[in-house]
């Protein structure tokens, strides 16, 4: 599967809204960098045994943050029961090891790339709070072809068995989109990506 799989409640979003925030404030956002010294365009932290950070060391999974060098924060159990009801529906056990959260404002974008830094098979879980955004499915290779789809805010994306290895990113960010109920302050999108890091 490589496709938005449910849309959770706006309840379900405000909750884990809440969550992000208590994140960051123990495990500040902070902006990662390519290994050649270029900028990642959005900001970043993690919760749960690891986080997935990128330097001059190039791209790995870390066991404490980077600024703070504290372990993570705990993964909500709100992220479990979301895990669950993903590995129920697509009848694929997986194991939350890493909750990484991306803030993305209205200027930011992720280019296309393909998830791999992980030991796992495991499917990869996204959910975006917010605005949404303008986001970009590709095929196993990069030259494959591509399609735009917008992503709204509770959509529960899931990349599962052979295409959990195809090539995706964030063209833009939809600013003014997000549902007037959320509890957000001013524009801006949360990304929550779930994974299993080792197998």
């Amino acid at each position: 599967m490589f496709d938005v799989l449910f849309r959770l409640s706006l309840r379900e979003q405000n909750q884990l809204i809440v969550h992000c925030e208590d994140i960051i404030k123990k495990a500040p956002l902070f902006q990662k960098t390519m290994r050649g010294g270029a900028k990642f365009k959005y900001l970043c932290t993690s919760a749960g045994e690891y986080g997935w950070i990128s330097d001059n060391k190039g791209f790995r999974y870390v066991d404490t943050h980077p600024i703070t060098q504290e372990t993570f924060p705990e993964i909500p159990s709100s992220i479990q029961d979301i895990v669950e009801r993903v590995a129920t529906e697509l009848h694929q056990p997986t194991r939350p090891e890493s909750m990484l959260i991306n803030w993305y404002t209205e200027s930011s974008s992720l280019g296309l790339h393909i998830d791999k830094t992980e030991k796992s098979d495991a499917p990869v879980i996204s959910i975006s709070l917010g605005d949404a955004c303008l986001f970009v499915k590709g095929g196993l290779k990069k030259s494959d072809a591509k399609e735009t789809i917008t992503l709204h805010s509770g959509d529960v994306f899931v990349m599962s068995g052979e295409e959990r290895y195809c090539y995706h990113g964030v063209k833009k960010i939809i600013p003014n989109t997000a549902p007037k109920e959320l509890l957000m302050a001013g524009n801006g999108r949360f990304n929550i990506t779930i994974r299993q890091v080792y197998a």
